[in-house]
C-alpha cells in the first residue's frame, strides 16, 4: 500500500490547499445570496407603486430578523403580529445559495387555525404545499443558466418579483376570506 491508484484522491492531494480554499467561499456565497433577496423589497416597493397589483391599501416589508428572512406583502388591515396571515417569499439566510437546496418558497405563512381553513388545496393549485407555519407555498426554483456573469441575476429578480406578486393574486382573496371570516365571528 505505498502506491495511490485513485486520480481523485491524487488530484486532492495536490491541490488541498485551493480545494480549502474554494470550499470556504461558500459562507461568502451565502451573505451575498442572503443580501440578493432582501434587495427585492425595493423591487417589491416600486412594484406596488406601479400598479402592478391592482389592490390597494398593500404594503412591502422585508422581515430581516433570525435565520428565516422574508419579503412580506400584507394589507394594512389585517391583523398584525409574528403569527398573522401575510404573502411571503422566505428562506434560510445559513442555506442560501442559489441552489436546489436553497429552501427558498413562497405563500401564505400564519400557524393560527383560524386563518388556515379556506387554504385547501383545491382553493391553491399553485401552492399545494401546507406545514405547520405555511397553509399554502410553492417550493421556488433557484435561477438558471450562467446566472453569475453579467447582469444575468437580473431575469432571475425579474422571476422572483412576478413569484411573489403571483402569490399576492392567487392568495390573498383567501386571506381576505379567513381575517373578514374570523373578523364576523370572533
Amino acid at each position: 500500500m505505498n502506491r495511490i491508484e485513485d486520480e481523485r484522491i491524487k488530484f486532492y492531494l495536490q491541490h488541498e490547499a485551493r480545494i480549502r480554499e474554494w470550499a470556504g467561499l461558500e459562507a461568502e456565497v451565502r451573505v451575498f445570496a442572503d443580501r440578493f433577496y432582501r434587495s427585492l423589497e425595493a423591487d417589491l416597493k416600486t412594484a406596488l407603486v406601479d400598479g402592478r397589483l391592482a389592490d390597494d391599501g398593500i404594503e412591502a416589508a422585508l422581515q430581516a430578523a433570525g435565520d428565516w428572512p422574508g419579503l412580506i406583502l400584507r394589507r394594512r388591515d389585517w391583523p398584525e403580529g409574528n403569527e398573522d396571515p401575510d404573502v411571503r417569499l422566505e428562506w434560510h439566510r445559513q442555506r442560501v445559495r442559489f441552489s436546489n437546496e436553497d429552501h427558498l418558497i413562497c405563500g401564505v405563512r400564519t400557524n393560527v387555525e383560524r386563518y388556515r381553513q379556506p387554504f385547501t388545496k383545491e382553493a391553491c393549485p399553485n401552492h399545494r404545499n401546507q406545514n405547520f407555519w405555511w397553509p399554502a407555498y410553492a417550493n421556488v426554483g433557484p435561477p438558471v443558466g450562467r446566472f453569475w456573469e453579467g447582469d444575468n441575476l437580473q431575469e432571475y429578480r425579474d422571476r422572483l418579483v412576478e413569484t411573489v406578486l403571483g402569490a399576492w393574486r392567487d392568495l390573498a382573496p383567501l386571506v381576505d376570506e379567513a381575517v373578514s371570516h374570523h373578523s364576523v365571528d370572533g
